[in-house]
């Protein structure tokens, strides 16, 4: 069974959903837009052994709004906090996509509040990450959410204006619907609009319009790598099927900490099955990992 409860960080309120057993502490970040939900294929799974937690990023879900104060780095002060304040010992993070960033920053911080971190699919690549937050193509998808991310409107007619949204698709000449595109069915597009429908427009302020250094400030990934001491695992969203940790960026990781562990998810891209509910092979590489501790 699963019990949301929220903690002030002395900024803002977060919420955080927990499990029951009263194994060692595992809490997991999600990616930007996002919700702590999108961890439920596997909570029931994980909150077998550990004390699972998950939280929602300020600004998202029904954590607190800070106008303004949206960069990577005030994400990781929360989970800091979160640390601090609600745990009693040192904990495993698991932070899928930008959250992967986030866990890796804090573990670099904060090095006595992290047993071992778990980074999922993280767009890591600095320079092909800047490239593509500032693209016009990023802009104008994620200008697109920040309208409809500020609206009153219901789950329905959201998931509509989501599936309308045109975009350019490799292959194609012509922008098409984002629900005609390959790989995206209704329920994908209507989890997204769950998603914008508990989320601050602020939040995304800074990817409509192609911020990226300012988002990514104080972010340096040889740094943040370099004091890492706990250990790590990698998982590898597949390129080809959209993952976003390029084969070269895995390379720079494991030159920096060759003792972290990396798994390929072939079956899936940046969503690692969780997107899908195919999770067992990203069950597999967790579990595995974290028994091993």
């Amino acid at each position: 069974m699963l019990k949301e409860s929220s903690f002030n960080t002395g900024t803002t309120e977060i919420n955080f959903a927990e499990s029951q057993h009263p194994g060692p502490p595992l809490v997991l970040l999600h990616g930007l837009p996002g919700h702590w939900q999108e961890f439920l294929p596997i909570m029931p799974t994980l909150s077998l052994l550990w004390h699972t937690y998950a939280l929602d990023f300020r600004g998202q879900g029904k954590s607190g709004r800070v106008p303004g104060q949206y960069l990577s780095k005030y994400y990781g002060v929360d989970v800091e906090q979160f640390l601090r304040q609600q745990l009693t010992e040192p904990a495993i993070l698991f932070g899928l996509s930008a959250g992967g960033a986030v866990a890796l920053a804090v573990a670099a911080k904060c090095p006595e509040l992290v047993r071992a971190i778990v980074v999922g699919d993280p767009p890591i690549d600095m320079d092909e990450l800047v490239a593509w937050m500032t693209s016009e193509g990023f802009k104008y998808w994620f200008s697109a959410l920040r309208e409809l991310a500020g609206l009153d409107l219901s789950i329905a007619e959201l998931s509509r204006r989501i599936a309308d949204i045109p975009v350019q698709v490799p292959g194609q000449d012509t922008r098409i619907r984002y629900g005609d595109s390959p790989g995206v069915d209704a329920i994908q597009i209507q989890q997204l609009a769950i998603t914008l429908s508990h989320m601050d427009p602020g939040v995304l302020e800074y990817h409509a319009e192609g911020l990226a250094s300012e988002f990514l400030e104080g972010f340096d990934l040889d740094q943040i790598l370099a004091r890492i001491t706990c250990p790590v695992l990698f998982l590898q969203g597949n390129p080809s099927l959209g993952g976003m940790m390029t084969n070269e960026v895995v390379k720079h990781v494991q030159s920096i900490l060759p003792n972290a562990m990396h798994v390929l998810i072939e079956t899936s891209g940046h969503g690692l099955g969780l997107d899908t509910w195919e999770v067992s092979p990203l069950i597999r590489a967790v579990t595995s990992f974290l028994e091993s501790l």
